[in-house]
């Protein structure tokens, strides 16, 4: 499940005095924004057709990226019940980990290739390599058979290239539909990242029903034919929004052609970047053994693979990946409701906040004793719907603290955070699995509830802070606003005193 995605939001000429209210609609960008009375002209939702296709192109980046790495514990389940038995857990949340550090480190490129509007380039590129990884993994398990599989292979194709490949629709993605939706940004990142929550149902399901009925191999080649078709109409959707200034790339080899400074020295930008990366650590953590989870509870029963030895049972005729599936459906909930709350009654940090403190709790005490089938099943629901929000926002938080006169750095300053958050992303999963090899699996429960946590910390301390900028900004233009009346005041005052 993930979330959301980079973003990139439109240029605007107000004042860097100027302090946005969490309820205020966002500036609107190009030329359009240059007077009030154009502002006002603007409509709430474009009235091009391009701008809904965007939309349309945008959901299925995301159903391509993060629903496959949101679908990546039903593949877990069966590397380590049947393609790939003499493999560790590390070994194995580490094709998943490099996955999420892949789909996330190169958009501190990507995010600047797309100010520079290269969004072709980076649209066929993803087109490509994603659909190669899986075309080539249904090569990996030879006829499919119990440990068939070759790790190295499964990680260079499903990981390696396939990981490459999300990273330019993922980038891609929020950052074309933020342009296209300037006045409903946070509804359209909502929508575009509901297509994650989306992947995360349909993939594990047909990944789940194609290889109990074709096999490994014939299974992922079909598999891969969706992965074709679906990215293939992203691709051709995805047009970029005309109305946005280019930024040209400048030097390939200087580093602040891909780093702004600026952004490292914002302490509420730096806690929230700490913050979404501890999100990634943690939740991927859990997302990634939870098929595991529910056999060991026996909550659920793992499902039959075709050439295989047949399935484990559990306590309930549930299969396992229903509980995967079942969160990934529920995120698509907290995807979309974040997104009315943040535009309407908040601000996406607040939302993050509230989610991720919930969220820690529900890790701490469900994960470990949940009693029955029917609390594993709440559980899911809930966490999935937490989730959604948590993985939906960031970029739209990066948007929110971004200052008004830097609007047109956002694509950099949100690809720079994605490129943070990817160690965490690589690690967090890796460490989860090291725990549940030495304490149980347990552990990754307090692992993740732990990591949310501290994150809820850091998120309020970046919106006081942040409330704190702004305080200071608004005072600023107030005594601005003074000292411009008492001199205009003073000037006419002198200018009588003269005519008499």
């Amino acid at each position: 499940m993930s979330s959301q995605e980079t973003l990139s939001n439109p240029v605007t000429t107000s004042s860097p005095t100027h302090s946005r209210s969490s309820t205020e609609k966002p500036p609107v960008h190009g030329p359009q924004s240059s007077s009030a009375a154009s502002t006002s002209t603007v409509p709430d939702w474009p009235r091009s057709w391009k701008a809904y296709a965007a939309l349309v192109s945008g959901f299925f980046m995301m159903f391509n990226c993060w629903g496959m790495v949101n679908a990546y514990g039903a593949f877990m389940g069966l590397y380590s019940e049947h393609l790939l038995t003499r493999s560790t857990d590390l070994q194995l949340s580490l094709i998943g980990a490099t996955e999420c550090f892949l789909l996330l480190f190169p958009s501190v490129f990507a995010g600047r290739l797309l100010d520079a509007r290269r969004h072709y380039y980076l649209g066929f590129t993803g087109f490509l390599l994603l659909f190669l990884g899986y075309f080539l993994l249904s090569f990996t398990g030879r006829q499919g058979f119990k440990d068939q599989g070759t790790y190295s292979l499964v990680w260079l194709t499903s990981g390696l290239m396939a990981g490459l490949g999300m990273t330019c629709f993922f980038t891609y993605s929020s950052h074309n539909v933020i342009q296209w939706f300037p006045r409903k940004r946070y509804i359209a990142a909502g929508i575009t990242s509901a297509g994650a929550g989306a992947g995360g149902i349909i993939y594990p399901l047909a990944f789940k029903f194609l290889v109990s009925s074709r096999g490994f191999p014939t299974g992922v080649r079909i598999l891969s034919s969706i992965v074709a078709g679906t990215t293939l109409i992203a691709f051709i959707l995805g047009a970029p929004c005309a109305d946005v200034p280019r930024r040209s790339i400048g030097p390939v080899f200087h580093a602040s052609t891909w780093i702004d400074k600026r952004a490292w020295k914002s302490k509420p930008y730096v806690l929230y970047v700490i913050a979404v990366s501890l999100v990634y650590g943690g939740f991927y953590s859990l997302a990634f053994h939870v098929t595991e989870w529910a056999e060991i509870k026996g909550f659920g029963t793992e499902d039959l693979i075709a050439g295989g030895q047949g399935e484990r049972p559990g306590n309930s005729g549930l299969r396992t990946f229903w509980f995967l599936t079942i969160m990934n459906g529920t995120s698509i909930i907290g995807r979309l409701a974040s997104a009315v709350f943040a535009t309407k009654w908040s601000n996406p940090i607040v939302v993050h906040t509230a989610t991720c403190f919930i969220a820690s709790l529900l890790a701490f005490f469900f994960w470990p004793f949940a009693p029955n089938n029917a609390a594993a099943l709440v559980f899911v629901s809930i966490f999935g719907i937490l989730g959604g929000s948590m993985l939906s926002l960031p970029a739209s938080g990066v948007a929110y603290l971004i200052p008004d006169e830097l609007q047109s750095h956002a694509g950099q300053w949100t690809g720079m955070m994605w490129s943070t958050v990817s160690v965490f992303a690589l690690v967090g999963p890796l460490v989860a699995a090291e725990l549940n090899r030495k304490f149980g699996m347990n552990a990754v429960g307090y692992w993740t509830g732990a990591t949310l946590l501290v994150t809820t910390i850091l998120f309020a301390c970046s919106m006081y802070l942040k409330s704190q900028e702004d305080k200071t900004s608004t005072d600023s233009a107030a005594e601005q606003v003074k000292s411009e009346q008492q001199t205009r005041s003073s000037t006419d005052g002198g200018d009588v005193a003269t005519i008499v």
